[in-house]
């Protein structure tokens, strides 16, 4: 008989148990009594309709059509790391926390706790004519830890975005190391996009961050050979093209030398072009920039009033070019008044004497050679230059003329979002009177990104 997961009929049942109990009282008939014809063509003729009966209960369920399967609720499907959906927008978290360690010594003088001592500041590097007493210092923080929360949404046939991100390398406030160390979140980006605008504080279109080197130092760029401004501005993008109106202030020190300060007066919004590019393998970009220097200051006592204006402008050529696993980083910045966007404001973006605005030239550029040991273990190596066009006669001896530095550092991460450094940073400063100062760094970090 045929096994079956469908019921049969109770005339099929029936049937089937007539005959089965036929069946079986005709053989239990006792063995020492030999059937008669009559009793054996009886039982073959129950067998023949058994066999026949059989036959047409599996053709009938051969003929019945199959019951669909029970249904199986489909899996949702896993959301990505720091990544969920709200509606119609997708909402993304992440950033990384980080722990430094480095010893610093300054070849000149001392330098108070400050953020000269948290990363590479190019312009306070002390320096003397060679009268200076070294000074060295261990500093541990993981003030570099970062955040994000951002955002994307389609609407109506648009994208829309929003991007908000902080740390806490600048305090808000006065930090302690005494107790807690404990330090304020500083706001970093903050903006929104809308197709192709984004409106809001961003890395400048001036700075390439694809042309960005693998350092352990925070700027994680040779400070003083880089672009580095991050500020409110619009920009639009176009294929290949930005251009970009961005938040204007000057920069300006005192004739005869000072403390240089933001004049507060800016007018005009500074004026951005930038074109990516590729040639051959290599990614390339290039950025020109164009502002208004200005300076609007009331009569104070016995000091008249002064109002004038400058004009600012340059270049600057960067890019990645890749060599097999390797590859080389690079940047070349030059024009007149861009102090407050190369090297940490290491040098003004103009000199203000005799009641004039007079804008400082600046030329300043680094390469970076990154090379990997082997798939968990790199190193970047990087030189990097300052060079500032100062007149004499109107900023005096004690504005920075250059400055020069160099690093190299070891990577390692055993998983991809893990990595372990040391770096070295060789760097000097020269001021126009002659007197200079160097400061050798050692820095152990540790970062996992999120």
């Amino acid at each position: 008989m045929l096994p079956s997961r469908y019921p049969a009929s109770p005339f099929a049942l029936a049937a089937r148990a007539f005959c089965a109990g036929a069946l079986a009282l005709s053989l239990s008939a006792p063995a020492l009594a030999a059937p008669d014809a009559d009793t054996a063509a009886v039982i073959k003729e129950l067998r023949q309709r058994l066999d026949a009966l059989e036959a047409q209960l599996a053709a009938e369920r051969a003929a019945r059509p199959m019951p669909p399967p029970p249904p199986v609720a489909a899996a949702a499907p896993a959301a990505k790391p720091g990544e969920t959906k709200i509606g119609d927008t997708k909402l993304t978290w992440g950033g990384y926390v980080k722990a430094d360690a480095m010893y610093s010594r300054f070849s000149e003088g001392e330098v108070a706790q400050s953020t000269s001592r948290d990363f590479y500041v190019p312009g306070t590097i002390p320096v003397s004519t060679g009268t200076g007493e070294s000074r060295d210092f261990f500093d541990a923080h993981a003030k570099e830890t970062r955040l994000f929360l951002k955002t994307e949404t389609a609407l109506d046939g648009h994208k829309l975005g929003t991007h908000v991100e902080f740390d806490f390398i600048v305090s808000q406030g006065t930090g302690n190391e005494l107790v807690t160390n404990a330090y304020n979140p500083g706001l970093r980006r903050a903006f929104l996009t809308y197709d192709n605008w984004l409106i809001g504080q961003e890395w400048s279109t001036f700075q390439n961050m694809g042309a960005l080197p693998e350092t352990l130092d925070f700027v994680a760029f040779p400070s003083d050979g880089t672009v580095f401004m991050r500020q409110p501005q619009a920009r639009y993008t176009l294929g290949n093209f930005q251009l970009a109106l961005e938040n204007t202030e000057t920069s300006v020190l005192p004739g005869g030398g000072g403390t240089v300060a933001g004049s507060g007066d800016g007018r005009i919004p500074d004026a951005v072009a930038r074109y990516n590019f590729k040639l051959g393998a290599a990614e390339l970009s290039l950025a020109g920039l164009l502002r208004q220097l200005h300076v609007d200051n009331p009569a104070a006592g016995a000091v008249a009033a002064v109002s004038d204006s400058s004009t600012g402008g340059g270049v600057s050529f960067s890019g990645r070019i890749p060599l097999g696993k390797d590859d080389l980083k690079f940047m070349l910045t030059s024009g007149e008044g861009l102090g407050r966007y190369l090297a940490l404001g290491t040098s003004a973006d103009a000199v203000l004497a005799n009641g004039e605005l007079s804008s400082i030239g600046i030329t300043a550029g680094y390469l970076a050679y990154k090379h990997q040991w082997t798939p968990t273990l790199r190193s970047t190596f990087t030189a990097s230059t300052f060079q500032a066009d100062n007149d004499i006669a109107l900023t005096g001896g004690a504005v920075t003329k250059s400055v020069t530095s160099f690093s190299g550092n070891l990577l390692y991460s055993p998983v991809a979002k893990l990595t372990f450094g040391v770096e070295y940073r060789h760097a000097s400063r020269e001021i126009e009177s002659g007197a200079d100062g160097a400061l050798d760094r050692l820095q152990f970090s540790t970062k996992y990104l999120f």
